[in-house]
């Protein structure tokens, strides 16, 4: 006989108002979401839209600012309607590894600007040790070093992250699933249900993801440097730190009934409303620092023509056309095209599981050469013929110092 989750059966959803005011506490956190306003997040996008001078770079930015109004707005709809929370949470957080994978592109994209051009880079530069624990696993004589080529390394990073995009795509309508039939029990730990095997298989692949993501930022970091990357790093990193581990946290304190209802707080303010207006305080944050971490005036003629100055470019021939359409209509349908990211999980499954035989011969360490043959991106075009330019000189030509 099936294992059957009855855990929720006992929720309360009618408590006494809080003390002083007129709401109960379950109203009073609605008021807060329905307030809560996504201003910053979609100001911020609508600037980029409208100044969308650089596409391969601004897409991905307004993809990653997107996740804020996304936590946002489905917070306060799982907030509202306690019994669907579950079919909510589960859509947002699928969002949260589309931003990571954003993040990932757009760093890519500033080393330089095509994927051909991407691996050439990759082909001549040498790949660093593995940040701590490889390093540690090392010293106890434990193998794992750093691959002898750095397209090598390029890729397993790009397969660090996308497994994590695939994961939580497929994680998310086997969630759907077992919890329509009542076989994922949020409330419950025990391994009979889905939601403990969901979980644990989550913190694996997206632990690979974030340490990944941390080697390609702590290895590039010089590279990098002109276009501030300490901040877009953090940024990310903390808005799905915090809000992937404070949700199983939370889990694990009312299975313990560390936390526990009153009659202020039922077992729904609980377990859905507590995350929740977290959520809600750390957004506010999360936008007020986006708004330093991918500001729109870099994609200005002005912050355009500071960057090149910054990489010793000459700025006479600098192209600053915007390409996002009337009132930044195109912008926005670029943003929400995911095709680049099913060409992406493509070129990582290729690369991971045919020719890995001969991975190791000459053409993966000649820079003349492609190692996946553009699968999934046709041929170099003339611009990747130019030789390895910065990413910002995607538009319009250029003369060098």
């Amino acid at each position: 006989m099936p294992a059957f989750c009855n855990t929720t059966e006992g929720h309360i959803y009618h408590t006494e108002p809080l003390p002083g005011i007129p709401f109960t506490a379950h109203q009073l956190g609605f008021i807060v979401l329905s307030v809560f306003t996504t201003g910053i997040a979609l100001y911020l996008m609508q600037q980029h839209a409208l100044h969308y001078s650089r596409p391969d770079e601004q897409r991905h930015i307004i993809r990653i600012v997107l996740m804020l109004p996304v936590y946002a707005i489905i917070t306060t709809f799982a907030y509202g309607y306690y019994y669907w929370a579950i079919y909510f949470e589960v859509i947002r957080d699928c969002y949260e590894a589309f931003a990571l994978g954003s993040f990932f592109f757009l760093m890519t994209y500033l080393i330089a600007p095509t994927l051909h051009e991407q691996k050439q880079f990759f082909r001549r530069w040498e790949p660093k040790p593995w940040p701590w624990p490889a390093n540690w696993l090392i010293k106890i004589k434990i193998p794992f070093p750093a691959p002898r080529s750095g397209l090598t390394w390029f890729n397993i990073v790009w397969i660090g992250v996308f497994q994590y995009c695939a994961i939580r795509v497929i994680s998310t309508f086997i969630t759907l699933a077992t919890q329509w039939y009542n076989l994922y029990c949020e409330d419950s730990w025990s391994p009979k249900f889905a939601h403990v095997w969901i979980t644990v298989i989550l913190i694996i692949m997206i632990s690979i993801a974030l340490y990944v993501l941390v080697a390609f930022y702590t290895a590039l970091k010089d590279e990098l440097d002109p276009y501030k990357p300490f901040l877009k790093f953090l940024s990310i990193k903390l808005v799905i730190f915090f809000i992937f581990w404070q949700s199983i946290l939370i889990s694990l304190l009312m299975s313990r009934e560390i936390l526990r209802p009153n009659k202020y707080f039922s077992e729904a303010d609980m377990s859905t409303g507590l995350n929740a207006l977290l959520v809600s305080v750390e957004m506010v944050g999360f936008a007020i620092m986006h708004l330093y971490s991918y500001p729109w005036r870099d994609y200005t003629p002005d912050g355009l023509s500071d960057r090149y100055k910054r990489m010793g470019l000459a700025t006479k021939d600098l192209d600053v056309a915007r390409k996002g359409g009337w009132f930044g209509w195109k912008a926005w349908l670029d943003a929400f095209n995911p095709w680049d990211f099913i060409k992406a999980t493509a070129r990582g499954v290729r690369w991971l599981f045919v020719g890995v035989k001969k991975r190791h011969q000459e053409s993966i360490y000649s820079p003349d050469k492609d190692d996946d043959n553009n699968i999934g991106y046709g041929p170099p075009d003339s611009d990747d013929k130019q030789g390895l330019l910065p990413s910002h000189t995607r538009s319009g030509s250029m003369s060098h110092r």
